[in-house]
């Protein structure tokens, strides 16, 4: 992978912390949260890739497994809430009993109980998309969640081959580098568009900064090199 790329990868992930910051300054604005959701579920899809084409230590199997299963529980709750508008209005206590979860109850219990418990609840929101699209639940919404749960179970399922089956390529990494790209530009005219704080604004632009981190490494071979030629 180029050294642009790592980059920017960095800034993705610098720019999804500073979001969950300010959370609340966004939440009640369903294009900016669809869109966040997409963000992080191909940002989750690309970290895996370096890891299955790196081969990930023990250490960075972890945290990826966690920031994986933390961003399917975020994403499964804000997806509860609006199903939860449905089964009230519609006196739907079957429905409010699956889905009237707080973050801490739906991440309660073993990981795979978590999993279980968000795997029922998109199979549900599924099989009744219908009427679930006027609480502005989408298709792409569910697709995301759904995306999320397989990259966590890939992560349980391929712990023991990670280092010999490389099923991410570069280029697959490239391409979700290239569309992460194109929704941090959408998410740039979002923020600056719908958001009335300049100080989240300047806070989310900060973050949006790409550092080379490659840079340091190239001038400083150059002052070497210059320095040698002096020399001489």
């Amino acid at each position: 992978m180029k050294q642009s790329e790592s980059n920017y990868l960095t800034m993705v992930q610098a720019v999804l912390a500073n979001l969950r910051k300010d959370h609340a300054f966004w939440s009640e604005e369903p294009e900016i949260v669809s869109e966040v959701e997409a963000i992080e579920s191909e940002y989750n899809l690309a970290t895996e890739g370096l890891g299955l084409v790196s081969g990930l230590d023990s250490t960075g199997y972890t945290h990826s497994k966690n920031f994986t299963l933390d961003t399917t529980i975020r994403s499964t709750f804000k997806l509860c809430r609006k199903m939860c508008v449905y089964a009230r209005r519609n006196n739907d206590n079957v429905l409010l009993q699956l889905t009237d979860h707080s973050e801490s109850s739906l991440s309660a219990g073993m990981e795979k109980d978590v999993i279980s418990r968000c795997n029922a609840i998109i199979n549900k929101a599924e099989s009744m998309l219908d009427v679930l699209s006027p609480f502005k639940i989408t298709a792409d919404e569910l697709v995301n969640i759904r995306q999320l749960i397989g990259v966590y179970n890939g992560h349980i399922e391929g712990r023991s081959t990670v280092k010999t089956s490389k099923t991410v390529s570069i280029q697959d990494i490239s391409d979700l580098v290239k569309s992460l790209n194109n929704r941090i530009a959408i998410l740039d005219d979002m923020i600056e568009g719908f958001i009335e704080d300049e100080d989240v604004i300047a806070r989310y632009k900060a973050a949006r900064i790409i550092v080379n981190y490659g840079k340091g490494k190239t001038a400083k071979q150059a002052e070497t090199t210059e320095t040698e030629t002096a020399a001489n």
